[in-house]
Protein backbone atom coordinates (compact mmCIF):
# COMPACT_ATOMS: atom_id res chain seq x y z
CA UNK A 1 0.00 0.00 0.00
CA UNK A 2 2.75 2.44 0.92
CA UNK A 3 4.62 1.72 -2.31
CA UNK A 4 1.47 2.36 -4.34
CA UNK A 5 0.90 5.79 -2.82
CA UNK A 6 4.55 6.70 -3.14
CA UNK A 7 4.64 5.68 -6.80
CA UNK A 8 1.64 7.71 -7.92
CA UNK A 9 2.86 10.72 -5.96
CA UNK A 10 6.37 10.42 -7.41
CA UNK A 11 5.11 10.15 -10.96
CA UNK A 12 2.94 13.20 -10.45
CA UNK A 13 5.74 15.43 -9.16
CA UNK A 14 6.96 16.24 -12.64
CA UNK A 15 3.53 17.65 -13.48
CA UNK A 16 3.32 20.07 -10.51
CA UNK A 17 3.81 22.99 -12.86
CA UNK A 18 1.02 22.01 -15.25
CA UNK A 19 -1.73 24.47 -16.02
CA UNK A 20 -5.36 23.83 -17.00
CA UNK A 21 -4.41 22.38 -20.39
CA UNK A 22 -2.24 19.43 -19.37
CA UNK A 23 -4.36 16.52 -20.57
CA UNK A 24 -2.02 15.61 -23.40
CA UNK A 25 1.17 17.20 -22.18
CA UNK A 26 4.30 15.57 -23.62
CA UNK A 27 2.59 12.76 -25.54
CA UNK A 28 4.28 13.75 -28.79
CA UNK A 29 7.75 13.54 -27.32
CA UNK A 30 7.98 9.77 -27.29
CA UNK A 31 8.59 7.72 -30.48
CA UNK A 32 5.95 5.09 -31.03
CA UNK A 33 8.59 2.34 -31.07
CA UNK A 34 9.72 3.27 -27.55
CA UNK A 35 6.50 3.18 -25.57
CA UNK A 36 2.84 2.36 -25.70
CA UNK A 37 1.37 5.53 -24.29
CA UNK A 38 -2.26 5.24 -23.13
CA UNK A 39 -4.15 8.35 -22.14
CA UNK A 40 -7.52 7.87 -20.49
CA UNK A 41 -10.32 9.73 -18.75
CA UNK A 42 -11.63 8.23 -15.51
CA UNK A 43 -14.62 9.57 -13.61
CA UNK A 44 -14.94 9.39 -9.84
CA UNK A 45 -17.87 10.45 -7.69
CA UNK A 46 -17.39 12.79 -4.76
CA UNK A 47 -19.40 13.37 -1.61
CA UNK A 48 -20.29 16.90 -0.51
CA UNK A 49 -22.03 18.22 2.57
CA UNK A 50 -22.92 21.51 4.20
CA UNK A 51 -20.84 22.26 7.29
CA UNK A 52 -20.77 25.02 9.89
CA UNK A 53 -18.35 27.80 9.03
CA UNK A 54 -17.84 28.33 12.75
CA UNK A 55 -15.67 31.21 13.87
CA UNK A 56 -13.66 32.71 11.04
CA UNK A 57 -10.72 35.09 10.99
CA UNK A 58 -12.35 38.50 10.58
CA UNK A 59 -9.61 41.09 10.50
CA UNK A 60 -10.69 43.49 7.79
CA UNK A 61 -10.46 47.10 6.72
CA UNK A 62 -14.27 47.15 6.48
CA UNK A 63 -16.58 47.25 9.48
CA UNK A 64 -20.07 45.77 9.24
CA UNK A 65 -22.99 47.01 11.30
CA UNK A 66 -26.72 46.32 11.16
CA UNK A 67 -29.28 43.55 11.21
CA UNK A 68 -31.01 41.63 8.43
CA UNK A 69 -33.55 38.80 8.58
CA UNK A 70 -33.75 36.40 5.63
CA UNK A 71 -36.56 33.89 5.01
CA UNK A 72 -34.11 31.00 4.67
CA UNK A 73 -31.16 31.81 6.92
CA UNK A 74 -32.85 33.74 9.70
CA UNK A 75 -31.41 36.84 11.36
CA UNK A 76 -27.85 38.00 10.74
CA UNK A 77 -26.44 40.74 12.97
CA UNK A 78 -23.14 42.59 12.67
CA UNK A 79 -21.07 45.01 14.73
CA UNK A 80 -17.39 45.85 14.90
CA UNK A 81 -14.55 46.98 17.16
CA UNK A 82 -11.90 49.36 15.88
CA UNK A 83 -8.80 51.13 17.07
CA UNK A 84 -7.82 54.53 15.70
CA UNK A 85 -4.40 55.57 14.51
CA UNK A 86 -2.46 58.56 15.85
CA UNK A 87 0.17 59.73 13.33
CA UNK A 88 3.68 60.09 14.64
CA UNK A 89 4.60 63.67 15.47
CA UNK A 90 1.01 64.88 15.88
CA UNK A 91 0.62 67.64 18.49
CA UNK A 92 -2.04 70.08 19.66
CA UNK A 93 -1.27 73.83 19.80
CA UNK A 94 -0.62 75.49 23.14
CA UNK A 95 -3.27 77.57 24.87
CA UNK A 96 -3.08 81.32 24.29
CA UNK A 97 -1.35 83.26 27.03
CA UNK A 98 -0.87 87.04 26.97
CA UNK A 99 -2.91 90.12 26.12
CA UNK A 100 -4.35 91.80 23.06
CA UNK A 101 -1.00 93.37 22.18
CA UNK A 102 1.28 90.30 22.50
CA UNK A 103 1.21 86.70 23.63
CA UNK A 104 2.17 83.05 23.06
CA UNK A 105 0.12 80.02 22.03
CA UNK A 106 -3.02 80.12 19.96
CA UNK A 107 -5.82 77.86 21.31
CA UNK A 108 -8.71 79.79 22.85
CA UNK A 109 -9.50 79.31 26.53
CA UNK A 110 -12.48 81.68 26.59
CA UNK A 111 -15.28 82.66 24.24
CA UNK A 112 -16.12 85.92 26.08
CA UNK A 113 -15.06 88.14 23.19
CA UNK A 114 -16.18 86.27 20.07
CA UNK A 115 -19.15 86.77 17.76
CA UNK A 116 -22.43 85.37 19.05
CA UNK A 117 -22.79 81.64 18.39
CA UNK A 118 -19.17 81.07 17.32
CA UNK A 119 -18.23 78.91 20.33
CA UNK A 120 -21.69 77.54 20.96
CA UNK A 121 -20.87 73.89 20.04
CA UNK A 122 -17.38 73.90 21.56
CA UNK A 123 -16.47 72.95 25.13
CA UNK A 124 -13.93 74.88 27.20
CA UNK A 125 -11.55 72.20 28.55
CA UNK A 126 -10.47 72.70 32.14
CA UNK A 127 -7.70 71.11 34.14
CA UNK A 128 -9.30 71.41 37.56
CA UNK A 129 -10.52 75.03 37.45
CA UNK A 130 -7.92 76.23 34.95
CA UNK A 131 -9.02 76.52 31.30
CA UNK A 132 -6.38 74.94 29.01
CA UNK A 133 -8.18 75.00 25.64
CA UNK A 134 -11.35 74.02 23.84
CA UNK A 135 -12.63 71.35 21.48
CA UNK A 136 -15.56 69.64 19.82
CA UNK A 137 -15.27 65.88 19.15
CA UNK A 138 -17.12 64.19 16.28
CA UNK A 139 -16.79 60.57 15.18
CA UNK A 140 -17.70 59.73 11.58
CA UNK A 141 -18.57 56.33 10.12
CA UNK A 142 -18.00 56.57 6.35
CA UNK A 143 -19.53 53.99 4.03
CA UNK A 144 -19.66 53.52 0.27
CA UNK A 145 -22.25 50.75 0.11
CA UNK A 146 -24.76 48.71 2.07
CA UNK A 147 -26.96 45.62 1.83
CA UNK A 148 -30.74 45.63 2.18
CA UNK A 149 -33.36 48.37 2.37
CA UNK A 150 -32.13 51.92 1.83
CA UNK A 151 -34.95 53.42 3.91
CA UNK A 152 -35.27 51.07 6.88
CA UNK A 153 -35.18 53.09 10.12
CA UNK A 154 -32.18 51.93 12.15
CA UNK A 155 -30.19 53.02 15.16
CA UNK A 156 -26.66 52.25 16.25
CA UNK A 157 -24.76 52.90 19.46
CA UNK A 158 -21.07 53.60 19.87
CA UNK A 159 -19.06 52.73 22.97
CA UNK A 160 -15.52 53.57 24.04
CA UNK A 161 -13.32 50.55 24.77
CA UNK A 162 -11.71 50.41 28.20
CA UNK A 163 -8.66 48.48 26.97
CA UNK A 164 -6.86 47.98 23.67
CA UNK A 165 -7.78 44.97 21.60
CA UNK A 166 -4.34 43.44 22.13
CA UNK A 167 -4.72 43.33 25.93
CA UNK A 168 -7.01 40.31 26.06
CA UNK A 169 -5.59 36.78 25.97
CA UNK A 170 -1.97 37.90 26.12
CA UNK A 171 -0.89 34.24 25.97
CA UNK A 172 -2.48 33.86 22.50
CA UNK A 173 -1.94 35.74 19.26
CA UNK A 174 -3.50 39.15 20.10
CA UNK A 175 -4.29 39.81 16.45
CA UNK A 176 -6.13 36.56 15.79
CA UNK A 177 -9.59 38.05 16.01
CA UNK A 178 -12.49 35.93 14.91
CA UNK A 179 -16.17 36.54 14.29
CA UNK A 180 -17.12 35.21 17.72
CA UNK A 181 -15.11 37.91 19.53
CA UNK A 182 -16.91 38.97 22.72
CA UNK A 183 -17.15 42.80 22.82
CA UNK A 184 -18.30 42.80 26.47
CA UNK A 185 -14.71 41.95 27.48
CA UNK A 186 -13.55 45.27 26.07
CA UNK A 187 -16.16 47.81 27.21
CA UNK A 188 -18.60 48.61 30.02
CA UNK A 189 -22.08 49.16 28.64
CA UNK A 190 -23.17 51.21 31.67
CA UNK A 191 -20.39 53.81 31.55
CA UNK A 192 -18.77 53.94 28.11
CA UNK A 193 -21.56 55.06 25.75
CA UNK A 194 -20.23 57.73 23.39
CA UNK A 195 -23.55 58.28 21.67
CA UNK A 196 -26.40 56.79 19.62
CA UNK A 197 -27.71 57.76 16.22
CA UNK A 198 -30.80 56.95 14.17
CA UNK A 199 -30.25 56.66 10.43
CA UNK A 200 -31.30 55.25 7.09
CA UNK A 201 -28.77 53.94 4.58
CA UNK A 202 -29.81 56.69 2.15
CA UNK A 203 -30.12 60.04 3.91
CA UNK A 204 -33.07 61.81 2.26
CA UNK A 205 -32.37 64.98 4.24
CA UNK A 206 -29.47 65.57 1.85
CA UNK A 207 -30.52 66.85 -1.56
CA UNK A 208 -30.28 64.66 -4.65
CA UNK A 209 -27.83 67.08 -6.22
CA UNK A 210 -25.40 66.57 -3.32
CA UNK A 211 -25.89 62.82 -3.05
CA UNK A 212 -25.28 62.37 -6.77
CA UNK A 213 -21.90 64.10 -6.69
CA UNK A 214 -18.96 61.78 -7.36
CA UNK A 215 -17.20 63.27 -4.34
CA UNK A 216 -20.05 62.57 -1.92
CA UNK A 217 -19.60 59.76 0.61
CA UNK A 218 -22.45 59.01 3.03
CA UNK A 219 -21.66 58.91 6.74
CA UNK A 220 -23.10 58.64 10.23
CA UNK A 221 -21.91 61.25 12.70
CA UNK A 222 -21.74 60.91 16.49
CA UNK A 223 -21.03 64.13 18.43
CA UNK A 224 -19.76 63.60 21.97
CA UNK A 225 -21.66 65.41 24.71
CA UNK A 226 -20.03 68.03 26.92
CA UNK A 227 -19.06 65.62 29.71
CA UNK A 228 -17.40 63.12 27.33
CA UNK A 229 -15.71 65.95 25.46
CA UNK A 230 -14.29 67.34 28.72
CA UNK A 231 -12.91 63.92 29.80
CA UNK A 232 -11.37 62.94 26.47
CA UNK A 233 -10.36 66.47 25.49
CA UNK A 234 -8.46 66.99 28.77
CA UNK A 235 -6.30 63.90 28.18
CA UNK A 236 -5.67 64.75 24.52
CA UNK A 237 -4.66 68.34 25.22
CA UNK A 238 -2.46 67.54 28.22
CA UNK A 239 -0.55 64.77 26.43
CA UNK A 240 -0.91 66.21 22.95
CA UNK A 241 1.20 69.29 23.55
CA UNK A 242 4.36 67.20 23.50
CA UNK A 243 5.87 64.92 20.87
CA UNK A 244 4.87 61.65 22.56
CA UNK A 245 1.10 61.64 21.92
CA UNK A 246 1.66 58.81 19.42
CA UNK A 247 2.96 56.49 22.15
CA UNK A 248 0.26 57.50 24.64
CA UNK A 249 -2.79 57.62 22.36
CA UNK A 250 -4.02 54.04 22.82
CA UNK A 251 -3.93 54.55 26.56
CA UNK A 252 -6.04 57.68 26.15
CA UNK A 253 -8.49 56.25 23.61
CA UNK A 254 -8.19 52.42 23.25
CA UNK A 255 -10.83 52.22 20.53
CA UNK A 256 -14.56 51.95 19.99
CA UNK A 257 -17.32 49.38 19.52
CA UNK A 258 -20.23 50.00 17.14
CA UNK A 259 -23.36 47.88 17.46
CA UNK A 260 -26.85 47.83 16.01
CA UNK A 261 -29.59 48.25 18.59
CA UNK A 262 -32.65 49.01 16.48
CA UNK A 263 -33.93 48.21 12.99
CA UNK A 264 -33.94 45.13 10.78
CA UNK A 265 -33.24 45.26 7.07
CA UNK A 266 -29.92 47.02 6.46
CA UNK A 267 -26.21 46.18 6.81
CA UNK A 268 -23.77 49.08 6.36
CA UNK A 269 -20.25 48.49 5.04
CA UNK A 270 -18.12 51.00 6.98
CA UNK A 271 -14.85 51.61 5.13
CA UNK A 272 -13.44 54.26 7.48
CA UNK A 273 -13.86 55.48 11.05
CA UNK A 274 -12.62 58.99 11.77
CA UNK A 275 -12.52 60.96 15.02
CA UNK A 276 -12.18 64.69 14.44
CA UNK A 277 -11.08 66.86 17.37
CA UNK A 278 -11.94 70.40 16.25
CA UNK A 279 -10.89 73.52 18.16
CA UNK A 280 -10.87 77.30 17.85
CA UNK A 281 -7.72 79.41 17.78
CA UNK A 282 -7.05 83.13 18.05
CA UNK A 283 -6.00 84.83 14.83
CA UNK A 284 -2.72 86.56 15.77
CA UNK A 285 -0.46 89.10 14.22
CA UNK A 286 2.53 87.26 12.75
CA UNK A 287 4.98 89.96 13.93
CA UNK A 288 3.77 91.17 17.33
CA UNK A 289 1.83 88.08 18.43
CA UNK A 290 -1.08 90.32 19.31
CA UNK A 291 -4.69 89.35 18.75
CA UNK A 292 -6.47 90.28 15.54
CA UNK A 293 -10.05 91.52 15.71
CA UNK A 294 -13.11 91.78 13.54
CA UNK A 295 -14.58 95.11 12.43
CA UNK A 296 -16.87 94.97 15.45
CA UNK A 297 -13.98 94.56 17.86
CA UNK A 298 -14.47 90.86 18.54
CA UNK A 299 -11.59 88.37 18.55
CA UNK A 300 -10.90 86.91 15.12
CA UNK A 301 -11.24 83.12 15.11
CA UNK A 302 -9.37 80.37 13.23
CA UNK A 303 -10.98 76.94 12.90
CA UNK A 304 -8.54 74.03 13.22
CA UNK A 305 -8.49 70.37 14.18
CA UNK A 306 -6.78 66.98 14.34
CA UNK A 307 -8.03 63.65 12.93
CA UNK A 308 -7.56 60.07 14.11
CA UNK A 309 -8.64 57.37 11.67
CA UNK A 310 -8.91 53.60 11.35
CA UNK A 311 -6.08 52.36 9.13
CA UNK A 312 -4.44 49.07 8.25
CA UNK A 313 -1.82 49.75 10.94
CA UNK A 314 -4.37 49.28 13.73
CA UNK A 315 -6.86 46.56 14.62
CA UNK A 316 -10.43 46.30 13.35
CA UNK A 317 -12.42 43.19 14.30
CA UNK A 318 -15.95 42.24 13.23
CA UNK A 319 -18.50 40.55 15.47
CA UNK A 320 -20.95 38.52 13.32
CA UNK A 321 -23.90 36.46 14.53
CA UNK A 322 -26.12 34.13 12.49
CA UNK A 323 -29.39 32.47 13.46
CA UNK A 324 -28.10 29.11 14.73
CA UNK A 325 -31.47 27.35 14.36
CA UNK A 326 -32.04 28.47 10.77
CA UNK A 327 -28.42 27.69 9.81
CA UNK A 328 -28.74 24.20 11.29
CA UNK A 329 -31.94 23.55 9.31
CA UNK A 330 -30.09 24.45 6.10
CA UNK A 331 -27.14 22.22 7.00
CA UNK A 332 -29.49 19.29 7.67
CA UNK A 333 -30.90 19.42 4.13
CA UNK A 334 -29.75 16.52 1.94
CA UNK A 335 -31.05 17.67 -1.48
CA UNK A 336 -28.17 20.09 -2.00
CA UNK A 337 -25.41 21.93 -0.14
CA UNK A 338 -25.06 25.61 0.74
CA UNK A 339 -22.53 28.38 0.66
CA UNK A 340 -23.62 31.15 3.00
CA UNK A 341 -21.53 34.15 3.99
CA UNK A 342 -20.52 35.64 6.26
CA UNK A 343 -19.48 33.01 8.80
CA UNK A 344 -22.47 30.81 7.98
CA UNK A 345 -22.10 27.65 5.89
CA UNK A 346 -19.28 26.15 3.84
CA UNK A 347 -19.52 23.18 1.50
CA UNK A 348 -17.14 20.34 2.34
CA UNK A 349 -15.94 17.99 -0.40
CA UNK A 350 -14.52 14.54 0.33
CA UNK A 351 -12.03 13.79 -2.44
CA UNK A 352 -11.70 10.12 -3.52
CA UNK A 353 -7.92 10.19 -3.07
CA UNK A 354 -7.59 6.52 -2.11
CA UNK A 355 -9.85 5.43 -4.98
CA UNK A 356 -7.69 7.38 -7.41
CA UNK A 357 -4.56 5.72 -6.00
CA UNK A 358 -6.15 2.25 -6.21
CA UNK A 359 -7.63 2.54 -9.68
CA UNK A 360 -4.83 4.50 -11.35
CA UNK A 361 -1.85 2.77 -9.74
CA UNK A 362 1.20 3.36 -11.92
CA UNK A 363 -0.48 6.14 -13.93
CA UNK A 364 0.65 9.74 -14.14
CA UNK A 365 -2.07 12.28 -13.28
CA UNK A 366 -2.23 14.93 -16.00
CA UNK A 367 -5.40 16.85 -15.11
CA UNK A 368 -8.11 16.60 -12.47
CA UNK A 369 -11.27 18.64 -12.98
CA UNK A 370 -14.01 19.35 -10.44
CA UNK A 371 -17.19 21.20 -11.40
CA UNK A 372 -19.84 22.11 -8.82
CA UNK A 373 -23.11 23.25 -10.46
CA UNK A 374 -25.07 26.12 -8.92
CA UNK A 375 -28.85 25.92 -8.68
CA UNK A 376 -30.82 28.95 -9.86
CA UNK A 377 -31.60 31.39 -7.08
CA UNK A 378 -35.21 31.72 -5.99
CA UNK A 379 -36.82 35.10 -6.67
CA UNK A 380 -39.08 35.20 -3.60
CA UNK A 381 -36.76 37.45 -1.60
CA UNK A 382 -37.29 41.20 -1.62
CA UNK A 383 -33.59 41.80 -1.09
CA UNK A 384 -31.97 38.72 -2.60
CA UNK A 385 -28.40 37.86 -1.71
CA UNK A 386 -26.10 37.46 -4.67
CA UNK A 387 -24.14 34.31 -5.53
CA UNK A 388 -20.55 34.38 -4.18
CA UNK A 389 -18.39 35.23 -7.18
CA UNK A 390 -14.98 34.30 -5.80
CA UNK A 391 -14.71 30.96 -4.03
CA UNK A 392 -11.60 29.32 -2.62
CA UNK A 393 -11.22 25.53 -2.68
CA UNK A 394 -8.76 24.68 0.09
CA UNK A 395 -7.61 21.64 2.01
CA UNK A 396 -9.56 21.70 5.25
CA UNK A 397 -6.48 21.32 7.44
CA UNK A 398 -5.15 24.67 6.14
CA UNK A 399 -8.31 26.79 6.10
CA UNK A 400 -7.61 28.66 9.36
CA UNK A 401 -3.91 29.44 8.93
CA UNK A 402 -4.47 30.52 5.30
CA UNK A 403 -6.44 33.61 6.31
CA UNK A 404 -4.61 34.28 9.56
CA UNK A 405 -1.26 34.33 7.73
CA UNK A 406 -2.66 36.38 4.81
CA UNK A 407 -1.66 33.79 2.21
CA UNK A 408 -2.46 33.62 -1.50
CA UNK A 409 -3.74 30.63 -3.45
CA UNK A 410 -0.83 28.47 -4.61
CA UNK A 411 -2.66 25.85 -6.71
CA UNK A 412 -1.31 23.13 -4.41
CA UNK A 413 -3.12 23.39 -1.08
CA UNK A 414 -5.73 25.83 -2.42
CA UNK A 415 -7.28 26.75 -5.77
CA UNK A 416 -9.19 29.97 -6.47
CA UNK A 417 -12.33 30.34 -8.58
CA UNK A 418 -12.23 34.00 -9.57
CA UNK A 419 -15.28 35.69 -11.10
CA UNK A 420 -13.13 38.06 -13.16
CA UNK A 421 -12.38 35.16 -15.51
CA UNK A 422 -16.03 35.19 -16.52
CA UNK A 423 -17.44 38.09 -18.51
CA UNK A 424 -21.02 36.84 -18.13
CA UNK A 425 -22.92 34.93 -15.48
CA UNK A 426 -21.68 31.46 -14.53
CA UNK A 427 -23.63 28.34 -13.61
CA UNK A 428 -20.99 26.35 -11.74
CA UNK A 429 -17.78 26.70 -9.79
CA UNK A 430 -15.24 25.08 -12.08
CA UNK A 431 -11.80 24.03 -10.90
CA UNK A 432 -10.18 22.93 -14.13
CA UNK A 433 -7.05 21.38 -12.72
CA UNK A 434 -6.67 20.39 -9.07
CA UNK A 435 -3.97 17.82 -9.90
CA UNK A 436 -1.46 19.41 -7.58
CA UNK A 437 -3.97 19.41 -4.72
CA UNK A 438 -4.57 15.67 -5.19
CA UNK A 439 -0.82 15.15 -5.37
CA UNK A 440 -0.37 17.11 -2.13
CA UNK A 441 -2.77 14.72 -0.37
CA UNK A 442 -0.89 11.72 -1.74
CA UNK A 443 2.57 13.04 -0.94
CA UNK A 444 2.14 14.52 2.54
CA UNK A 445 2.57 11.16 4.29
CA UNK A 446 -0.34 11.73 6.68
CA UNK A 447 -2.22 8.60 5.64
CA UNK A 448 0.87 6.40 5.92
CA UNK A 449 1.58 7.81 9.38
CA UNK A 450 -2.00 7.02 10.42
CA UNK A 451 -1.63 3.42 9.21
CA UNK A 452 1.45 2.95 11.39
CA UNK A 453 -0.27 4.53 14.39
CA UNK A 454 -3.34 2.33 13.97
CA UNK A 455 -1.16 -0.77 14.32
CA UNK A 456 -0.64 0.31 17.94
CA UNK A 457 -4.32 0.90 18.62
CA UNK A 458 -7.18 3.34 17.95
CA UNK A 459 -6.55 7.02 17.11
CA UNK A 460 -8.58 9.85 18.66
CA UNK A 461 -9.43 12.63 16.21
CA UNK A 462 -10.85 16.09 16.91
CA UNK A 463 -13.81 16.47 14.56
CA UNK A 464 -16.61 18.98 14.04
CA UNK A 465 -19.97 17.22 14.30
CA UNK A 466 -23.13 18.06 12.36
CA UNK A 467 -24.08 20.62 15.02
CA UNK A 468 -20.79 22.49 14.67
CA UNK A 469 -19.38 21.25 17.98
CA UNK A 470 -15.77 20.05 18.37
CA UNK A 471 -15.86 16.45 19.68
CA UNK A 472 -13.49 13.50 20.07
CA UNK A 473 -13.88 10.57 17.68
CA UNK A 474 -12.05 7.27 18.11
CA UNK A 475 -11.21 5.45 14.88
CA UNK A 476 -10.01 1.85 14.65
CA UNK A 477 -9.01 1.32 11.03
CA UNK A 478 -7.79 3.33 8.05
CA UNK A 479 -11.23 3.42 6.42
CA UNK A 480 -12.70 5.10 9.49
CA UNK A 481 -9.71 7.40 9.68
CA UNK A 482 -10.24 8.56 6.08
CA UNK A 483 -13.93 9.12 6.77
CA UNK A 484 -13.39 11.41 9.77
CA UNK A 485 -9.95 12.97 9.24
CA UNK A 486 -9.25 16.16 7.30
CA UNK A 487 -6.69 14.45 5.05
CA UNK A 488 -8.96 14.04 2.01
CA UNK A 489 -11.32 16.94 2.77
CA UNK A 490 -11.48 20.31 1.04
CA UNK A 491 -13.89 23.15 1.70
CA UNK A 492 -15.43 25.81 -0.50
CA UNK A 493 -15.18 29.27 1.09
CA UNK A 494 -16.58 32.56 -0.31
CA UNK A 495 -13.74 35.08 -0.42
CA UNK A 496 -13.04 38.71 -1.18
CA UNK A 497 -10.23 39.04 -3.74
CA UNK A 498 -8.13 42.21 -3.99
CA UNK A 499 -5.94 42.83 -7.03
CA UNK A 500 -3.23 45.37 -7.71
CA UNK A 501 -4.17 48.61 -9.43
CA UNK A 502 -1.96 48.14 -12.48
CA UNK A 503 -3.55 49.12 -15.76
CA UNK A 504 -2.51 46.02 -17.66
CA UNK A 505 -4.89 43.15 -18.22
CA UNK A 506 -2.93 40.66 -16.10
CA UNK A 507 -3.41 42.31 -12.70
CA UNK A 508 -2.19 40.16 -9.82
CA UNK A 509 -4.09 38.98 -6.76
CA UNK A 510 -2.58 40.65 -3.69
CA UNK A 511 -5.05 39.64 -0.98
CA UNK A 512 -7.64 36.95 -0.26
CA UNK A 513 -9.91 37.46 2.75
CA UNK A 514 -13.14 35.93 3.98
CA UNK A 515 -16.09 37.54 2.24
CA UNK A 516 -18.05 39.18 5.05
CA UNK A 517 -20.88 40.46 2.86
CA UNK A 518 -24.23 38.60 2.80
CA UNK A 519 -24.34 36.12 -0.09
CA UNK A 520 -25.39 32.53 -0.70
CA UNK A 521 -25.60 29.72 -3.25
CA UNK A 522 -27.30 26.33 -3.42
CA UNK A 523 -24.98 23.75 -4.93
CA UNK A 524 -25.59 20.38 -6.53
CA UNK A 525 -24.44 17.49 -4.36
CA UNK A 526 -25.14 16.26 -0.88
CA UNK A 527 -24.20 13.62 1.68
CA UNK A 528 -24.63 9.88 1.29
CA UNK A 529 -28.13 8.55 2.01
CA UNK A 530 -29.75 5.12 2.18
CA UNK A 531 -31.53 3.93 -0.95
CA UNK A 532 -34.75 3.94 1.09
CA UNK A 533 -34.38 7.65 1.84
CA UNK A 534 -34.08 8.33 -1.87
CA UNK A 535 -36.79 6.17 -3.46
CA UNK A 536 -38.17 3.88 -0.78
CA UNK A 537 -36.14 0.84 -1.85
CA UNK A 538 -33.98 -0.41 1.02
CA UNK A 539 -30.84 -2.25 -0.09
CA UNK A 540 -28.17 -3.90 2.05
CA UNK A 541 -24.45 -4.51 1.83
CA UNK A 542 -23.03 -8.02 2.28
CA UNK A 543 -22.42 -7.31 5.95
CA UNK A 544 -26.09 -6.45 6.48
CA UNK A 545 -25.68 -2.69 6.79
CA UNK A 546 -27.93 -0.38 4.72
CA UNK A 547 -26.39 0.52 1.39
CA UNK A 548 -25.42 4.19 1.19
CA UNK A 549 -25.47 6.01 -2.13
CA UNK A 550 -25.09 9.58 -3.36
CA UNK A 551 -28.37 11.17 -4.38
CA UNK A 552 -26.84 14.02 -6.39
CA UNK A 553 -23.27 12.86 -7.08
CA UNK A 554 -20.64 15.25 -8.37
CA UNK A 555 -18.07 14.09 -10.89
CA UNK A 556 -14.32 14.32 -10.54
CA UNK A 557 -12.78 13.85 -13.98
CA UNK A 558 -9.21 12.56 -14.04
CA UNK A 559 -7.03 12.50 -17.14
CA UNK A 560 -4.07 10.14 -16.66
CA UNK A 561 -1.34 8.57 -18.76
CA UNK A 562 -0.01 5.02 -18.63
CA UNK A 563 3.27 4.53 -20.51
CA UNK A 564 2.94 0.77 -20.61
CA UNK A 565 5.86 -1.69 -20.93
CA UNK A 566 9.05 -0.62 -22.76
CA UNK A 567 9.22 -1.93 -26.32
CA UNK A 568 11.88 -4.54 -27.08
Amino acid sequence: MKAKYALIALLAISFFGCDDNTAGLGLGMFPGSDRDINGKLTTFYVKTESVHAGKIYAMSNIGYVGKFTDETFGTYEAGFLAELNCPKGMTFPNAFSGNTESGTGQMMTSFDNVEDGVGKTYTIIKDGTTPIGNCQINIYLWYDSYFGDSLTACRLSMYELDQTLGDQYWYEDPYAYYTNIDPTKYYDKTTSLLGSKSYTAVDLSISDSIRNLSTYTPYIKITLDQAKTQDLGLQLLKDGRSQDLYSKFKGIFPGLYVKSDYGDGTILYINAVQMDVAFLEHARDSITGGLLHTSTGKDSVVYNGRSFTSTREVVQANRLENDSIAIQECIDKSEWTYLKSPAGIFTQVTLPVSEIADKLQGDTLNAVKLGIPIYNQTSDKKFGMSVPRSVLLIRKKYKDTFFKDNKLSDGITSVLFDYSSYTSSFTEYTYNNITQLINDCLADGEREAAEKELLKGPITLKITDSKGQIVDKEVYDITEWEKYSDWNKVVLIPVLVTKDSSSNSSSQVISIQHDLKPSYARLKGGPKMTQEEINGELQYNQDGTPKMVLKNPLKLEVVSTNFGPRAK
